[in-house]
């Protein structure tokens, strides 16, 4: 199999950096991009660290595959302009660079709940990034919407040990179409982005939460 190029968005988050493991890991990329506000300080033969501006950036590297795992909250951002910069703009800004510079796959996280037309700031928004990115006609377009994400985060956020105990009691309940919105580790989503970039399959793709916990 030919190896393929990655670019990845958001390597330093929760799920962003157990997927940057794996694609180092794995055989079918030569290298892996990842683009950062300020270097990590991590070295690989395969890692290729690009310290950018997402505002002013306007050009793309090379890259088969393009992986967006970038996320903030309302509580860090502190304004829901700075939100969507992080949610909306940049995804679709990069997602158009690299379509242009020949990307034939986009692998993005989105949510559960997402929908443009949501009354709800963050399912919007989501919703709004999705939306762009499907009208792209990106050959290969995956989008994941997992349900509450855990893993170990290194950033605490406000009230969610007690959302994982909740989660943790209320999972087994959840069968069927239920089943979607179960938490869901983040060891899953990197593993089920990962797959899903090896299927090749063209097209638009909607993976749900239920689905991404079969990874799990």
């Amino acid at each position: 199999m030919q190896q393929r190029k990655a670019l990845l968005l958001g390597a330093t988050g929760l799920t962003g950096s157990l997927l940057l493991d794996r694609l180092l890991e794995s055989e079918l990329y030569s290298s892996v991009t990842i683009y950062v506000r300020k270097a990590t300080g991590r070295s690989h033969p395969k890692l290729i660290e690009e310290c950018i501006d997402f505002d002013t950036i306007q050009t793309a590297v090379e890259a088969d595959d393009v992986f967006c795992c970038l996320g903030t909250t309302i509580k860090t951002a502190k304004t829901r302009e700075a939100f969507s910069k992080v949610d909306l703009h940049y995804p679709v800004k990069i997602a158009r660079l690299q379509l242009d510079a020949g990307s034939k796959r986009f692998l993005a996280i989105s949510s559960m709940g997402a929908n443009p037309h949501s009354m709800v700031f963050y399912s919007r928004t989501k919703g709004l990034m999705e939306e762009a990115l499907q009208r792209m006609d990106y050959p290969s377009l995956y989008i994941f919407r997992p349900s509450f994400i855990v893993g170990n985060r290194t950033e605490k956020r406000a009230g969610e040990k007690m959302a994982i105990r909740i989660t943790d009691w209320i999972n087994p309940l959840l069968a069927g179409p239920l089943r979607n919105y179960a938490s869901v580790k983040a060891t899953a989503i990197a593993d089920a982005m990962l797959h899903y970039a090896t299927q090749g399959q063209s097209g638009n793709h909607c993976i749900l939460s239920g689905t991404i916990k079969n990874f799990e």
